[in-house]
């Protein structure tokens, strides 16, 4: 018994250890916008849903080129429990962003982020797109820097949506 609590006790430090250095899933940071249709968007909003958020605009090659591919991946969960948020950087005016919003009629909530606020909480970089993809409870699962692997992130959506 005296040569079996040493061993105990290292597997309770080393779990704890362990346990202590495991990556921390970072939460949303708080943000408010209002969207083009003058509708709030908060971190309420992220509450029990997976949510893909996407810092765009218009006259971005890459963002013009991966919107169709949000627009299929919005209908495509459109009665599942996940959302796509856009977030329409002032890169472009607020009138582009409604005109290309309207002309390709966006089955998901755009917000235009007129002092970049939001965007500088969540995106560490200037390039764009770059997509924020959250978990149900309000954490940070990954970042996409450009356009995501569509594939993988649908796979990565359904792990979630199943938990």
């Amino acid at each position: 018994m005296k040569k079996l609590f040493p061993l105990l006790v290292a597997v309770i430090i080393i779990g704890l250890i362990a346990f202590t250095l495991m990556p921390k899933a970072e939460s949303a940071p708080a943000f408010q916008l209002t969207d083009l249709n003058n509708q709030s968007i908060s971190n309420a909003d992220l509450n029990n849903r997976v949510t893909l958020i996407n810092f765009w605009f218009p006259s971005c090659p890459g963002c013009v080129s991966e919107m169709p591919k949000l627009i299929k991946m919005a209908q495509d969960y459109q009665n599942k429990n996940f959302q796509i948020i856009g977030v329409a950087v002032p890169i472009d005016t607020k009138i582009r962003v409604e005109k290309y919003v309207a002309e390709r009629q966006l089955p998901f909530r755009v917000a235009y982020d007129d002092n970049k606020i939001v965007t500088q909480k969540f995106v560490k970089t200037e390039l764009f797109p770059t997509s924020v993809l959250i978990n149900q409870r309000g954490e940070i699962l990954k970042t996409f820097v450009g356009e995501p692997d569509f594939v993988q992130l649908y796979q990565q959506v359904d792990t979630e949506l199943a938990k």
